[in-house]
């Protein structure tokens, strides 16, 4: 899907349109669902915080476990402890802001260091709808994680200033199936690298820390890998790697072999990253 295209045709649906200037001009975003949650992503699995889930997704990834992100309800749950409420969509950012406050009290009324984890389906979708919601969360002491597949460099320097945490993905080839739309299909060269590494460096400019995830499957080759670590050179020193060997699901039936995962975590330590390797802990844990 062409991500300005899906925007605009977003806010030309909208309903209520005519409720006023100012609130026809309020970014909005279809969303899946609001929750607090422990499981975290990158270098922050088990610190607690508060997801916000876009729907819409350009990209068919072989190993999604969210398919239900890829198109939104009329209304969306919104998960305050043990009770539940439905919210009409598409959610205006500042919506989702108080939203967000009341999950997150619900969840731990103490809670001092606040963390709101924008996740997706693709959130750079929706690129105002994140700064909006970012602004709203920040001005209350918030640190905001953008979680994003990173193909959409120019989406991201439109919301990038209010974002204290990047989690890009870096997408291998063999992990990819059939795009939603043409307008995100791989380019000629056969990867997303470039602009992989565009959205990394617009958030170290702004000054936000950035995790890059790769999903190790057993369908991945050494020359794609060895690709994304030459491609992710230039910001090695600043960033962390985070290898996730797949949990199966979907087309994705078989994990990685042992042997396999230890190759590849050899192969980033001898290109001098800093690696982690992270499995999903939350499907371990049992957390949504």
């Amino acid at each position: 899907m062409d991500l300005k295209r899906a925007l605009a045709d977003l806010q030309q649906s909208q309903p209520g349109r005519a409720a006023g200037a100012r609130d026809a001009a309020l970014a909005r975003a279809p969303l899946i669902e609001i929750f607090h949650s422990i499981q975290g992503e990158g270098r922050f699995v088990g610190v607690p915080m508060t997801f916000v889930r876009t729907a819409t997704c350009p990209l068919r990834c072989l190993y999604c476990d969210t398919p239900h992100s890829y198109a939104a309800s009329a209304r969306f749950p919104v998960r305050l402890g043990v009770r539940e409420q439905q919210e009409p969509n598409p959610c205006t950012g500042e919506r989702a802001a108080e939203l967000v406050r009341l999950v997150a009290t619900a969840a731990d009324p103490g809670l001092r260091a606040q963390r709101v984890s924008i996740t997706g389906g693709e959130p750079l979708v929706f690129p105002q709808f994140v700064r909006d919601l970012g602004r709203a969360v920040r001005q209350r002491g918030a640190k905001v994680h953008l979680e994003t597949a990173a193909i959409h460099p120019e989406a991201l320097a439109q919301c990038i200033d209010q974002v204290d945490h990047l989690s890009a993905d870096y997408k291998l080839p063999e992990t990819l199936g059939a795009p939603a739309d043409r307008a995100a299909a791989l380019p000629a060269d056969g990867g997303f690298g470039a602009r992989h590494r565009q959205c990394c460096e617009i958030a170290l400019r702004r000054g936000a820390t950035v995790d890059v995830k790769i999903v190790l499957t057993d369908r991945v080759l050494d020359p794609s890998f060895e690709t994304a670590l030459a491609d992710l050179g230039p910001v090695r020193e600043r960033i962390l790697l985070v290898l996730q060997p797949v949990t199966p699901f979907g087309a994705v039936r078989t994990p990685i072999a042992r042997s396999e995962l230890e190759r590849f975590v050899a192969t980033a330590q001898r290109a001098q990253f800093d690696v982690r390797v992270l499995p999903q802990v939350h499907k371990t844990l049992q957390l949504p």
